[in-house]
């Protein structure tokens, strides 16, 4: 078995990683850090006896999705599981933020995201097995604040995924939706996010990893990640919208 995973340097991509590695997948791993890249790969293969391929890929270029499809295509073929997880964070007034970063956060989040699900599905469909876990956010529930464009791409993350998983479904391929809340990663860090209390709690990678894997077992499309999070995504569906606004944008104020 074959698991191709984006962003796997660090933090979630990480733990799908070292998760996969012990159930036995062989790896073909992608990041822009080459040297952190390097030092998983190889701790890997001498953990698990497992082949892991590294491939240095800026996924935040516009041909990036096609350049990492023929990567994989020219080594081997056969992909059984694509783990959609690169992605980053940008935090602060929407009329503030880079307009560099914007356009990176949307060929990351939106472009190489939709094509790397196209190129990869078909494959899978005409062997009639295989899956794709797209890695989202409990932000992609809700509207938030200072992290609007984040949140926006992560909704768009999970209506495709949902509408997928029901097209892959009678073909034997399954679409997975994960989101997390708050999770033990550079993060926040990365986005510049201060620190602030959030209801729903916070989790390891390993943890998020490891209900995502439970979960593809079970065959669940979609997966809210964290007792605390599905709770605190059911209570905000009985409250206004208005009270959710004002709550996230007291708590997320810069």
């Amino acid at each position: 078995m074959l698991a191709v995973i984006t962003g796997a340097s660090r933090g979630i991509g990480e733990g799908y990683a070292r998760q996969l590695a012990a159930r036995g997948y062989a790896l073909h791993l992608v990041a822009r850090d080459a040297e952190r890249l390097a030092r998983l790969a190889g701790d890997l293969r001498l953990r698990y006896g497992i082949a892991v391929d590294e491939i240095v890929l800026d996924l935040a270029q516009a041909d990036a999705a096609e350049r990492l499809y023929m990567e994989v295509r020219r080594r081997r073929t056969a992909v059984d599981l694509l783990i959609n997880n690169a992605g980053f964070g940008l935090y602060g007034e929407f009329a503030d933020l880079p307009m560099p970063r914007i356009q990176e956060m949307l060929l990351l989040h939106l472009v190489t995201f939709t094509k790397l699900v196209r190129l990869f599905l078909p494959e899978m469909r005409e062997h009639r097995r295989g899956a794709i876990i797209n890695i989202s956010s409990v932000a992609g529930l809700m509207p938030l604040p200072y992290l609007s464009l984040y949140a926006a791409t992560k909704a768009f993350i999970v209506s495709l995924g949902e509408g997928l998983a029901c097209e892959a479904a009678p073909y034997g391929v399954m679409v997975q939706t994960c989101c997390p809340g708050r999770t033990v990663t550079d993060f926040h860090e990365t986005a510049g996010v201060k620190d602030y209390w959030a209801p729903g709690g916070e989790q390891t990678a390993n943890d998020v990893v490891a209900e995502s894997l439970a979960a593809l077992d079970r065959g669940r499309s979609l997966v809210i990640t964290g007792r605390r999070n599905r709770w605190l995504i059911r209570l905000q569906q009985m409250l206004p919208r208005r009270v959710l606004l004002w709550a996230a944008e007291r708590t997320l104020r810069p």
